[in-house]
C-alpha cells in the first residue's frame, strides 16, 4: 500500500525546481560526457534515447522495477530478482553503466528470453525523461539499490507507486554531506516508502534524517552465488603454483598500484608472493602497464593467456571482465582496493565468502561496519600509516609476516568461511521488507 505522501516544505519545492532547471541546462553536456566515455567503453554510445525516456515498443506494464547501477549492484540483486520472478512477478531492470547492463544480460538470459525480465537504462533525473519512463512502464513498485537517491525519480513517483531503498548503506561521510542541507535532506528521504539497511550503523544514520520506517535486513551480497566454474579454475591454477603464496590486489583505485608495487619490490626476491593486480576500472589497465614499464618490471596480462603455466612473470594484471571470482580463488589472501588512498574501500564480501583473509588500509568509510566486524572477527588485517611511505612500509611488513607464518592465513581462511555463512539470509529478509 502506498503510504500517504508527507507535505513537502516550501524550501524543498524551491530547491527541487532549481535542481530541475539545472538538469535542463546540463543535459547537453551529459550527452557529450557519454560520447566521450564511449571512446574507452563503446557501450556508453548505445541506447542513448533511453537516457531521455524514449523506449522501443514493448509489453511490460506494471512490472516490479529494480534499479541496479552497475556490476556489483546487479550481482547483488540477482538472488532477489530470481525470487521475485519465481513468485510470479515480472521485472524491469534498469542500469546506469554498460557493464551493469552486460552483466544483467548474462545473469538473466533465460528470463529475458521468457519475457519475464527486460533491461533498460534509467533516464536522466529530470521531468520529461522520468515522466516518459513512468508513463511507458507504470511500475507497481520501485526498488533502488544501496546509495541511489535521485530527487526526480523519487518526487515524480510520489503519487504513482512506492519506492523502496534496499541494501541501503549510508556512511558517516555521506551523512555529513546530507546534513549540510538540513531539512531538505529529511524531505528527500521521506519520499521513500521504506528503507532496508545493511547494518545497524546504516540504520542509525538513516534515522538521523527522519527515516522511521527503516529495518536492518543485512547485506544481499552475502547471498550472491559466485560462478562455480571460475572458482574451480582459480583453485586449479593455485595448485600448479605449489607452495608459492599469491596475493590479489582486488579492485584497486588510482595511485594504489604504485604503492603496492613499491611495497612488494622491497620484499626479499626469493620470498615475494605472486602478485595479481585487478583494477576497479578496466580502462586503467594501460595506466598500470605504464607504471610497471617505468619500474622495468615484467608482467603478464590475463587476456593473453589461457593456462597457469603461461604465467612466467611475478606480476599478473587482471584485465578481463567477470572473472573476479577466478582471481580471488587463485589467491591466498586479498589486499582490498580502495582502502589505501582515501577512497573509502571496495566491498570485501566476495573474498570473505571464498575464505580469503583481507588486508585493509585506513580508508574504509564506504563499508565501515563490515570492515570493523571483519577485524574484530579476526578475518581482516588492518594496516595504518599517516603518509604514503609509512603505509607502504606497513604493507611490506604485513606481507612479509604472512610469508613467515603461513598458518595465519589458514586460520583466517577457516574463520572467513564461517563468517560469510553466518551473514547469509538477507534476500529473504528483504522480500519480507518489500511485503512479498
Amino acid at each position: 500500500m502506498l503510504k500517504k505522501p508527507q507535505p513537502l516544505t516550501v524550501s524543498f519545492v524551491i530547491a527541487f525546481v532549481v535542481y530541475q532547471c539545472l538538469w535542463h541546462l546540463i543535459a547537453p553536456l551529459a550527452v557529450v560526457r557519454l560520447w566521450y566515455k564511449g571512446k574507452k567503453e563503446p557501450g556508453y554510445r548505445l541506447h542513448l534515447l533511453e537516457r531521455f525516456g524514449f523506449y522501443e515498443e514493448d509489453d511490460f506494464l506494471h512490472a516490479v522495477w529494480v534499479h541496479a547501477v552497475s556490476v556489483g549492484e546487479t550481482r547483488a540483486a540477482a538472488p532477489l530478482i530470481e525470487k521475485l520472478i519465481a513468485a510470479g512477478q515480472r521485472v524491469l531492470l534498469t542500469h546506469m553503466t554498460p557493464t551493469g547492463r552486460q552483466t544483467g544480460a548474462e545473469l538473466f538470459s533465460s528470463q529475458i528470453t521468457q519475457h519475464q525480465l527486460i533491461q533498460r537504462y534509467i533516464p536522466y533525473d529530470f521531468l520529461w525523461p522520468i515522466s516518459r519512463f513512468y508513463r511507458h512502464y507504470a511500475p507497481v513498485k520501485g526498488i533502488l539499490m544501496e546509495t541511489e537517491i535521485w530527487p526526480g525519480v523519487l518526487f515524480f513517483a510520489r503519487s504513482r507507486f512506492p519506492i523502496y531503498l534496499i541494501n541501503g548503506r549510508l556512511s558517516i561521510k555521506s551523512s555529513m554531506k546530507f546534513a549540510r542541507y538540513g531539512k531538505l535532506s529529511q524531505s528527500l528521504f521521506s519520499l521513500f516508502q521504506r528503507v532496508l539497511a545493511q547494518t545497524n550503523m546504516d540504520q542509525e544514520n538513516y534515522q538521523l534524517f527522519g527515516v522511521n520506517d527503516c529495518v536492518v535486513t543485512g547485506n544481499l551480497k552475502f547471498d550472491v552465488i559466485l560462478p562455480q566454474e571460475k572458482i574451480l579454475q582459480g583453485q586449479h591454477w593455485k595448485t600448479l603454483w605449489q607452495s608459492r603464496q599469491v596475493v590479489c590486489a582486488a579492485s584497486t583505485r588510482e595511485g594504489e598500484e604504485n604503492l603496492i608495487i613499491n611495497a612488494w619490490k622491497k620484499m626479499n626476491p626469493e620470498n615475494r608472493p605472486l602478485l595479481f593486480i585487478v583494477p576497479r576500472h578496466l580502462p586503467r589497465v594501460k595506466e598500470i602497464e605504464e607504471i610497471l614499464h617505468r619500474q622495468q618490471m615484467i608482467y603478464t596480462k590475463r587476456s593473453q593467456i589461457q593456462d597457469a603455466s603461461e604465467v612466467t612473470s611475478d606480476v599478473l594484471i587482471g584485465d578481463t571482465m567477470g572473472e573476479m571470482a577466478f582471481y580471488l580463488s587463485c589467491a591466498d589472501y586479498v589486499l582490498m582496493g580502495g582502502t589505501l588512498m582515501g577512497t573509502g574501500g571496495q566491498n570485501l564480501i566476495e573474498p570473505l565468502s571464498l575464505g580469503k583473509p583481507v588486508i585493509l588500509g585506513p580508508s574504509t568509510y564506504n563499508f565501515a561496519q563490515i570492515c570493523q566486524d571483519a577485524i574484530v572477527a579476526g578475518i581482516a588485517i588492518p594496516i595504518r600509516g599517516d603518509t604514503e611511505e609509512s603505509l607502504q612500509i606497513a604493507l611490506q611488513e604485513c606481507m612479509e609476516n604472512l610469508i613467515k607464518i603461513p598458518q595465519i592465513i589458514q586460520n583466517m581462511a577457516t574463520l572467513s568461511r564461517g563468517y560469510a555463512q553466518l551473514h547469509q539470509g538477507a534476500t529473504e529478509k528483504t522480500l519480507e521488507g518489500l511485503n512479498y
